[in-house]
């Protein structure tokens, strides 16, 4: 039997570790902000909805101290609010009967909702970050021309090319956010799923992710959707690539998730994965199609039995 815990304690200390690796992120920049999320989902999924928004609340204020601004705070807020978010979706089950399963199972919410409402809150928190905190994107176009002509005297760049890096940018950086936190929020929810499951204090049985993890249907309403309010420009503008860039990414880790099921069991599939990932820069589009093309909303079921742990291999 699982024992009794203080799931307000254990947000807090979760928060304040997410906060600490938060602050050294610069020196691991990757490493950091996955571990940080990890973190929150750890506190999330293993002790329950109060202690994963106690998390998310500690982990702002924490960092937000160092700047001693509210406005920080709730910027910080927004930014980690979508791994309470999905750390609640992912702990809800219901009898599989009431849609058409066995009577002695549990179907749990679908791993595509959770991720589709991950990426919608990421966005959301991007939209606002851009929004409250305005990057001078001039400034940022006329900084990169004086680099290039620092390395390259020769070079001429003309105003209109000028005008066209900052229109690109303006569309680029908020998808770069948004895509960005989406992949750190999944990174961290599959290494706590991994985490918890080892020390059996997981509430939600461990998945193959391999043949779990896709978009569904509405995602591609939506993205096209973002896509769409790029055009229109202005506000709008960073809302739709916000939006577009979260699902972009639900839609790229959905294309890996079916390139790793298609080349399950086979011999060559390791090397094969190894160049999948040096090249995935270039093959990003590719693997974000493979996403697009392949939507579906995987249910898993459990038994109805208590403290009961799947041993689905991932």
């Amino acid at each position: 039997m699982k024992p009794n815990v203080n799931p307000i304690l254990i947000g807090i200390i979760a928060g304040l570790v997410a906060a600490l690796l938060s602050a050294v992120s610069p020196s691991l920049p990757l490493i950091g902000p996955i571990a940080a999320m990890t973190a929150l989902f750890l506190a999330g999924l293993g002790f329950g909805r109060v202690a994963g928004l106690v998390a998310v609340a500690s982990a702002a204020v924490a960092i937000g101290a160092f700047t001693s601004s509210v406005a920080d705070i709730l910027l910080l807020a927004g930014l980690l609010l979508p791994a309470a978010v999905m750390s609640h979706l992912a702990s809800l089950a219901r009898p599989a009967s009431e849609i058409g399963g066995p009577e002695t199972a549990l179907a749990w919410y679908p791993l595509s909702d959770i991720l589709l409402a991950g990426a919608l809150v990421a966005a959301l928190a991007t939209t606002f970050l851009l929004l409250m905190q305005p990057i001078d994107y001039a400034g940022q176009v006329e900084q990169t021309v004086q680099m290039m002509k620092e390395i390259r005297p020769d070079v001429i760049i003309l105003p209109a090319e000028k005008v066209w890096l900052e229109a690109t940018s303006r569309t680029m950086m908020p998808v770069t956010i948004a895509a960005g936190l989406l992949v750190q929020l999944f990174a961290g929810f599959y290494y706590a799923t991994r985490i918890l499951a080892a020390a059996r204090r997981n509430v939600r049985p461990r998945e193959d992710i391999r043949s779990s993890l896709r978009m569904n249907r509405l995602a591609l309403a939506l993205f096209f959707f973002g896509l769409a309010l790029v055009i229109v420009g202005g506000k709008a503008q960073i809302a739709g690539a916000s939006l577009a860039g979260a699902l972009g990414a639900g839609f790229l880790l959905s294309g890996f998730a079916v390139i790793h099921n298609a080349w399950r069991d086979k011999s060559w599939a390791l090397p094969a994965l190894v160049l999948t990932y040096m090249f995935s820069t270039i093959l990003g589009i590719v693997i974000v199609i493979i996403g697009l093309a392949n939507p579906r909303r995987a249910i898993a079921l459990t038994p109805n039995k208590p403290n009961e742990n799947s041993e689905t291999p991932n």
